[in-house]
């Protein structure tokens, strides 16, 4: 069984685009140094804390650790 650590290492409110852009890191064992993936997200500035990171993570996981499963 494989256990997946999630970060967001940055994250930026782009005001003219209405967009989130953050940089996702994946952490796991035997996986050095960590997977970092850019992710760029359209949603409003007062997205809820929680929704935001669940929606990071996702875009992320899409993005990035998707391609290597």
């Amino acid at each position: 069984m494989s256990h997946t650590a999630t970060h967001i290492s940055a994250l930026f409110y782009n005001a003219a685009c209405r967009r989130f852009e953050a940089v996702v890191e994946f952490l796991a064992p035997g996986l050095m140094p960590p997977l970092r993936v850019p992710v760029t997200l359209c949603a409003p500035q007062n997205l809820p804390h929680p929704a935001l990171a669940r929606a990071l993570a996702t875009e992320a996981a899409r993005r990035g650790i998707g391609r290597l499963l």
